[in-house]
């Protein structure tokens, strides 16, 4: 997307894109992203999945869809969910952006009440309707 291309994949299975040293791949992903990501990638409007929009944003919400739901996983299935301070500091922004676009439509439920000493993560699930049980 970076470079203004937008196809979904370009391996018939998914899976096959990592090869047999899944690591090394990331690596040479992650070096080619980040090269991608000038500031003008980052202001390029491109589809996405809450309409076109730039680059930038898209990657600021990803994050944030991520720590949500990596938190919901965590709570269906009885584990503890642990999220990154610094990325759940850096998603309350978009996330106090996005949610009330998202309640409109009915993504998510009405924001929760949280104390004023709350900490960032049970901030960033109240926003989505979410209650931090603390496990």
């Amino acid at each position: 997307m970076a470079r203004g291309r937008y196809a979904e994949s370009e391996a018939d299975d998914p899976g096959s894109a990592a090869g047999d040293d899944p690591l090394a791949a990331w690596r040479v992903a992650r070096t080619d992203m980040m090269a991608a990501l000038d500031s003008a990638a980052l202001a390029r409007l491109v589809p996405g999945p809450w309409g076109e929009m730039p680059l930038g944003e898209i990657l600021e919400r990803s994050a944030m869809e991520f720590l949500v739901h990596t938190w919901d996983v965590a709570q269906a299935t009885g584990q503890v969910a642990v999220l990154d301070p610094g990325l759940v500091r850096d998603a309350l922004g978009p996330a106090r952006q996005f949610a009330p676009l998202a309640r409109l439509s009915g993504l998510v439920g009405p924001e929760c009440a949280v104390p004023e000493d709350a900490d960032d993560v049970t901030r960033l699930l109240a926003i989505f309707g979410r209650r931090n049980t603390g496990s």
